[in-house]
């Protein structure tokens, strides 16, 4: 049964932290979400052809992307590397535009040029791969997206900040993906700057590369929910990584009380695909 309880006073409830810090809170999160899909829906509006969604994962997006961006009959090509997720997706999310691939972005099963967006929405920090080259691992992307096309990456950054691990709890969290990637022997290509992913976009040879960056307001009760949460994953991380992940999270857990609980920005970098 839904609470009946304001949204603020379940925020403060759930983290621990006042009402007050709460409710200012996600009045900022509001402007950002509007901020959000203006961008959005501008740069996504604009195309008429099928979509390609890169790490669909549970499907927040992917629902996002069908309710709020794609027009009527507009198709949406989902990837996502791992069966059972995609067929929970496919169980989840019912609507006719909708078709989920499984497969990662190394080998998209569509033929050259089928996309006219290629979107990919806070993933490429969490990246993984054998020898870390990012560009090669989304080479295969650009081929399927059509002469004109744009190429859309959405993620967190870590401009604004000298030293983020020390000056950002969540940019110190990041370091985690890339240890525990470090653990089976892979590489993640982990937390970058915009002018990482601007470089990145002209390496696959898009053109016209623009950006826009999106501050996030800092979340109260982020520190001892992440804290917390990391916990209750552990015996999970320690079932797939081995004991090496009890190293990983102590060291972070010692850590993370004396950062300053800074959120990291967001940045939309997008570029098009030259013409022939």
């Amino acid at each position: 049964m839904r609470s009946e309880k304001p949204e603020a006073e379940e925020f403060a409830e759930q983290y621990g932290v006042p009402v007050e810090a709460a409710r200012d809170y996600l009045a900022r999160m509001a402007a950002l979400d509007g901020d959000e899909q203006r961008f959005l829906a501008e740069i996504i509006g604009s195309q008429v052809g099928p979509v390609v969604e890169l790490g669909a994962g549970a499907g927040e997006f992917t629902g996002e992307l069908l309710a709020r961006y794609l027009k009527p009959g507009q198709r949406l090509y989902a990837l996502e590397r791992l069966e059972t997720i995609a067929q929970k997706l496919r169980e989840t999310i019912r609507d006719d535009r909708l078709e989920v691939l499984v497969s990662d972005s190394r080998r998209v099963p569509l033929p050259d040029g089928a996309a006219a967006l290629v979107i990919s929405r806070v993933a490429l920090h969490d990246f993984v791969s054998d020898d870390g080259d990012i560009a090669a691992a989304l080479a295969d992307c650009v081929r399927v997206l059509a002469p004109g096309g744009t190429f859309l990456v959405y993620d967190k950054i870590a401009d604004g900040f000298g030293a983020v691990e020390r000056e950002s709890a969540e940019g110190r969290m990041e370091r985690i993906n890339v240890q525990l990637a470090a653990l089976e022997g892979k590489r993640c290509w982990g937390l970058h700057r915009t002018a990482d992913y601007v470089g990145l976009l002209e390496r696959l040879g898009l053109r016209d590369v623009r950006q826009r960056l999106l501050p996030r307001p800092d979340r109260p009760g982020y520190v001892a929910d992440l804290k917390r949460r990391l916990d209750q994953a552990r015996p999970g991380y320690a079932k797939r990584w081995g004991d090496g992940v009890h190293a990983v999270l102590d060291s972070f857990l010692a850590e993370a009380d004396g950062i300053p609980n800074r959120a990291l920005p967001l940045a939309m970098v997008w570029g098009t695909k030259p013409g022939c």
